[in-house]
């Protein structure tokens, strides 16, 4: 495990523990604490109470006369921000370990520095002058083992190094640094006075100067990991120090040539990784190949892939995610599990891209004569496991040129597909027959696609692109003959070229005066008719325009006039040249007829009638049979 993973991982707690003790004021700065783990101890300021970060191998924690040869035993985390204000730093340490402080004083003679420990003992202690020297120091520690004053006198400001123990079951253990005044003292047997009078309480230890809250790891939880305290993340890159559980948007559906990342950081219940403490599985289904760098590093090398990857030394790092080789430029989904000392932790799953292996385009509407005509189809694209494909490159895709024809004479993407919609197609048709009225034809067109990667071609179906005249007459009709009250009307009104085909979806034929319809079933449409509207609605060769009306409540038959005045000269001057004098206004019958299963008074009366006219004809039987027996 690297020291800048493991400086990442603790980072962050240790600011946030430290956030509520560090003075408002900006005291001196210090040197802070390495991460837990690091070799090389902080060196020491005044002032500044550290932490031997040093991992002890021994068994025993290691204590000395130099700051580089102390060592701590079972220590998790600690602060690493530090100043000389900084009076609630925090740490965490096993229940068996032995941790190692050293504090340099912040004046140089006749002061004692006293060390208070409660919810633990001080099972160890030494002290240095500044200048690396064995200090001729008196010390004192009561029999208790919790508090330790020290002191000299000496020009150097004194160092104290002293180890502490957990007491059993304790779950915490504060550790209070005191700096005394100056003292009156003139040779060491007056200091070992004071230090005595400091311990029985007679003299003030003085300012504190220093505090850490060390929390004790039960064996329970310590290294035993913990959902709650891990993280786990789908992410655009490689990360050692991952802190989210939540996946980055859409990094789990990979672009085809890249691969996907899951970045872990599995910790025990108290942040500290579970590196080195058991056995970190990674599989993937259907093949996968999958790389782990604790170092956070994206994996490059095709060596570095595997089917499985375990690690025994550490818990945090970066997984990469890879289609097989053999499935290279096809669509592939995998799912990735990661689980520790053999028991599930997270699964992501992933879909990965191939290139295009299947195109289909739709044509929506009639282009416009000697006019490139933008979204006069539409194309999708699909990779050979059927993933929807978008954002390709609009020169990528092209006509085959077999396919055309005068009339429609090529197509391009316009427009590139996006998550909600197709790629655009944009036709361009042939000139009109010397009438923007007359001309046009179908050609049986063919798109093609140029896979960059592989430099395969994949061509679509065979469709029907159809160009045609503007508007130059009109029919109109309702899609019922009888309505309901409230029900929707739908008017469709049909248009047709010159050559009686039907017209283009591009021509704005109302340019000038809107679409009217007088008589009909309300009077205002369910969406407005504009100077805009084109023979588009709905999909495919339509060459119609459709309009919607809300039936109103008045029962009977009615006529309804349609009327599109560009189209039709005579009721009003018409913009568009060479329209059809003979067009005129469309007469459209329909019925409003409630539904209803009332019965009327006539219909009772009628009824009456029969039955009493069926009722004597029983009666004049019966007479008649009665007669005939006697």
């Amino acid at each position: 495990m690297s020291n800048k993973t493991i400086f990442k991982r603790v980072a962050l707690v240790a600011v946030v523990a430290l956030g509520a003790g560090v003075l408002a004021t900006s005291p001196a700065s210090a040197d802070n604490n390495p991460a837990v783990g690091t070799t090389t101890n902080a060196t020491t300021a005044a002032g500044i109470l550290n932490i031997a970060t040093a991992p002890s191998i021994t068994g025993d924690a290691v204590l000395g006369t130099t700051v580089s040869g102390l060592k701590s035993l079972g220590l998790l985390a600690n602060s690493t921000t530090l100043t000389t204000g900084s009076l609630t730093s925090t740490a965490t340490m096993r229940a068996d370990g032995e941790i190692v402080f050293y504090y340099t004083g912040s004046a140089t003679a006749e002061i004692a520095t006293t060390v208070v420990v409660a919810g633990g003992t001080i099972s160890g202690y030494d002290s240095i002058d500044t200048a690396g020297t064995p200090a001729v120091a008196a010390m004192n520690l009561n029999a208790a083992k919790t508090q330790l004053s020290v002191g000299q006198d000496a020009e150097d400001n004194l160092r104290t190094v002293f180890a502490v123990t957990p007491n059993s079951g304790a779950t915490s253990v504060t550790v209070s640094v005191y700096e005394s005044a100056a003292l009156a003292t003139g040779d060491a047997a007056a200091m070992v006075t004071a230090l005595a009078s400091i311990q029985s309480g007679a003299v003030s230890a003085g300012t504190l100067k220093q505090r850490y809250l060390v929390t004790v790891a039960t064996t329970s939880l310590s290294g035993v990991y913990s959902a709650a305290d891990s993280y786990i993340a789908v992410e655009a890159a490689a990360a050692d120090n991952t802190t989210t559980t939540t996946d980055a948007a859409n990094e789990n559906l990979v672009p085809n040539g890249e691969t996907g990342f899951i970045n872990i950081n599995l910790n025990d219940a108290y942040g500290v990784a579970i590196g080195g403490k058991g056995a970190l599985i990674i599989t993937a289904t259907n093949g996968a190949l999958i790389g782990y760098d604790a170092g956070g590093s994206a994996t490059t090398s095709a060596s570095s892939f595997n089917l499985t990857q375990v690690s025994s030394t550490s818990s945090s790092g970066a997984i990469t995610v890879a289609r097989p080789t053999a499935l290279a430029d096809k669509g592939f989904s995998t799912t990735v599990s990661i689980s520790w000392n053999g028991v599930v932790v997270g699964t992501k799953s992933f879909t990965f891209y191939g290139e295009v292996a299947f195109m289909v385009a739709t044509p929506r509407r009639i282009g416009q004569l000697a006019t490139n005509n933008a979204d006069m189809a539409r194309v999708t694209y699909t990779d050979s496991a059927g993933n929807a494909l978008i954002t390709l490159g609009t020169t990528a895709t092209t006509v085959v040129s077999s396919t055309t024809t005068s009339a429609v004479t090529n197509a391009v993407i316009g427009t590139q597909g996006s998550a909600t919609d197709a790629a655009k197609v944009t036709i361009t048709c042939g000139p009109n027959s010397g009438s923007a009225f007359l001309g046009g034809g179908t050609a049986k067109l063919q798109l093609q696609h140029l896979n960059t990667g592989s430099g395969t071609v994949v061509k679509s179906n065979v469709f029907d692109a159809t160009c045609q005249g503007n508007a130059y007459s009109y029919t109109a009709g309702f899609d019922r003959a009888v309505y309901t009250p409230g029900s929707i009307a739908t008017l469709t009104i049909t248009f047709k070229d010159r050559d009686g085909d039907l017209a283009n979806g591009y021509d704005t034929w109302a340019a000038t005066n809107v679409v009217t319809v007088t008589g009909g079933p309300s009077a205002t449409a369910v969406a407005i008719p504009t100077t805009t509207d084109k023979a588009d609605s709905g999909t495919g060769l339509a060459g119609i325009k459709t309009y919607q009306f809300v039936v109103g409540s008045t029962e009977g038959d009615f006529q309804a006039v349609v009327s599109v005045p560009d189209i039709t000269p005579g009721l009003t001057v018409s913009a568009r040249s060479g329209s059809n004098s003979s067009q005129t206004n469309q007469t459209v019958a329909y019925t409003v007829k409630a539904s209803t299963t009332s019965v009327s008074n006539a219909d009772v009366l009628k009824s009456i009638v029969a039955l009493i006219a069926s009722i004597n004809k029983q009666i004049q039987a019966l007479q008649k049979l009665i007669l005939a027996r006697r």
